[in-house]
């Protein structure tokens, strides 16, 4: 009987039957990712396969998941960057490059730093 060893984060290393993981490959690269239960504290843990890992697990007789891959969100990968911070948005004007590189030069001189820093 084959043994496969992986890894739980919280358990450490465990052994695990084929039948015990599943194998899913996202495109035409070869790479995915497998999960399994873990036998000792029963967490699902997902792990990525790269395409070696991918083809290992294959070949040791694991299962490959047919369905299809889950659909991004319809706004894309950068979704969340476009979400609303749940405080709202800050008043004023937006923060700009010269705005950095002046923080940057007050920073570095801390007699104006203490100057402009109003008091508390």
């Amino acid at each position: 009987m084959t043994t496969i060893r992986t890894t739980c984060p919280q358990c450490g290393e465990v052994d695990m039957t084929p039948e015990a993981i599943l194998l899913s490959i996202r495109d035409q690269s070869g790479e995915g990712s497998y999960r399994f239960s873990c036998p000792r504290c029963r967490d699902t843990v997902e792990k990525p396969a790269d395409r070696k890992v991918a083809a290992l697990l294959l070949s040791a007789g694991v299962e490959l998941d047919e369905s299809p891959p889950e659909e991004e969100d319809e706004l894309g990968p950068d979704a969340l960057e476009l979400a609303e911070h749940p405080e709202g948005r800050p008043s004023g004007p937006p923060f700009t490059v010269d705005d950095l590189i002046s923080f940057h030069f007050l920073l570095k001189d801390d007699s104006r730093l203490h100057r402009d820093l109003p008091r508390s």
